[in-house]
């Protein structure tokens, strides 16, 4: 097993704090593998006690959902590009660079295990990545003519996952073939709010 060298921690709460405990849990991933990264690990590698990371995270489903959204962030996503009609297609393609040069696709691997059997994890997934980055992916199909853009959006996140359970792969043409499929996906018709 690696042993990793404790992350420089300035002492004190602050920001700073924070952000050297997300960077050690995100080198530890790298390392390691999520499954075995705890948050005893974390804490030792941040040289941290565990309670700083309790106060800020309830469980390591928290931790690492904040630790994604610091690898993938919003506005490292946005298209500038003009032309509307590849904005999907751009914002995955720039998706699967970050996939390929972070350890952020394993880390949402993990999270998506976790989620599979724990109702704490599933909460902290649905709140960190699907409540709160929604508005990025529908907007986007939506200014590029999705016929219903919340169902194009749930199609991208299902075919992203799956990429992601897949270990890849994360290049461009695989972005711009799931930007088109949920392109061209016909609306859902209205349900009478029975369930299959």
């Amino acid at each position: 097993m690696t042993t990793l060298a404790p992350v420089p921690v300035k002492s004190g709460r602050g920001p700073r704090r924070r952000e050297d405990i997300l960077a050690a849990a995100v080198a530890l991933v790298a390392a390691r593998g999520y499954p075995a990264v705890t948050m005893e690990a974390v804490a030792a590698a941040a040289g941290a006690g565990k309670q700083t990371l309790y106060r800020w995270w309830p469980g390591r489903p928290a931790l690492f959902v904040d630790a994604y959204t610091g690898l993938v962030p919003a506005e490292a996503l946005l298209s500038p590009a003009a032309d509307e009609d590849t904005a999907p297609a751009t914002l995955l393609c720039r998706l699967f660079r970050l996939y390929r040069e972070t350890p952020a696709a394993a880390v949402l691997a993990g999270l998506l295990g976790d989620a599979a059997g724990d109702p704490t994890a599933r909460a902290a997934v649905r709140r960190g990545l699907m409540t709160g980055r929604q508005d990025l992916l529908t907007q986007s199909l939506a200014a590029a003519g999705a016929a219903d853009p919340a169902w194009s959006a749930d199609l991208v996140v299902a075919l992203v996952w799956r990429q992601v359970l897949l270990a890849g792969p994360f290049g461009d043409a695989d972005a711009e073939r799931i930007a088109a499929a949920a392109l061209h996906a016909p609306a859902l018709p209205p349900t009478d709010g029975a369930s299959a």
